[in-house]
């Protein structure tokens, strides 16, 4: 059995190194590595066994264009691992999974603290190759919707994923947040004790999640709503977004994990 593992990396060669370490060390067997890389350099294509580089921005797309490569070589019984290029186990994947796979035979994060996310989210997947051809596994959002915990109907990235499951009648494992600390409720996340999150490791550290943690949210909507009557568009963002503060806030944890990331190679240890 081989272990085909397939991750994005976004404008960022910083996660590279850092998460072949921990693939490495977490997840023993015979592995094959796929990765969309999109703004790193070249010298980084040979660290992986099968490598596209389009300018692809679509995640889903990505990850059934690595799916499909996988499908075209692969064994029925070897594994599939979809993995976010910020994300990396923390503990023996292969211990965890191998006999839950056979009652469970698609196991995946679910963002549940995402304001109630229910599908089964890429920044860690595992699968089999048999099983995702069965299903017609598919990453694309699609028009698959629930409710979240603000009463609204919302999409995202694995929704084709789940309504296939429901569709197939075919059970899933959910890997939900497990940490003990908690520097902020949606990033830093660690995952059944074994897969670590970053959540904001190519984007800005803002989410929807925000501003219900964030004091005086609520004014600051209302001011930048004012100044918007006023000022450009533009100019009304940069000085009244209330989300200003919001990206203040997190890019300092954000430097703080990050230290911590290149410094201990245990630093996971912090949220348990």
């Amino acid at each position: 059995m081989k272990i085909h593992i397939a991750t994005v990396h976004w404008q960022s060669d910083y996660w590279i190194d850092i998460q072949l370490k921990y693939i490495s060390q977490y997840i023993r067997g015979d592995i094959r590595t796929y990765a969309c890389l999109n703004g790193v350099g070249q010298e980084h294509e040979i660290k992986f066994d099968w490598v596209n580089t389009d300018d692809i921005v679509d995640h889903g797309t990505k990850l059934n264009l690595m799916a499909n490569a996988i499908m075209n070589e692969a064994s029925n019984e070897d594994w599939v691992v979809f993995i976010d290029g910020d994300a990396f186990p923390v503990a023996d994947v292969v211990a965890f999974a191998e006999n839950k796979i056979n009652t469970y035979p698609l196991i995946a994060v679910q963002r549940f603290e995402n304001l109630g996310d229910i599908q089964p989210h890429p920044c860690f997947c595992l699968t089999t190759v048999g099983f995702w051809k069965k299903i017609k596994g598919d990453w694309r959002k699609g028009d698959y919707k629930w409710i979240n915990s603000e009463g609204r109907h919302v999409n995202d990235v694995g929704g084709t994923l789940l309504d296939l499951l429901i569709q197939n009648n075919e059970k899933w494992l959910p890997l939900n947040r497990s940490n003990r600390i908690d520097l902020h409720p949606l990033m830093f996340g660690i995952y059944a004790d074994m897969v670590y999150h970053h959540g904001t490791g190519f984007r800005r550290p803002a989410s929807r999640i925000d501003k219900y943690i964030s004091p005086n949210f609520e004014a600051r909507k209302r001011r930048f709503e004012i100044a918007k009557r006023f000022f450009p568009s533009s100019l009304s963002k940069f000085f009244f977004s209330p989300y200003n503060k919001i990206i203040k806030t997190n890019n300092a944890l954000n430097k703080k994990v990050l230290s911590w990331i290149d410094s201990d190679d245990k630093f996971y240890n912090r949220f348990l």
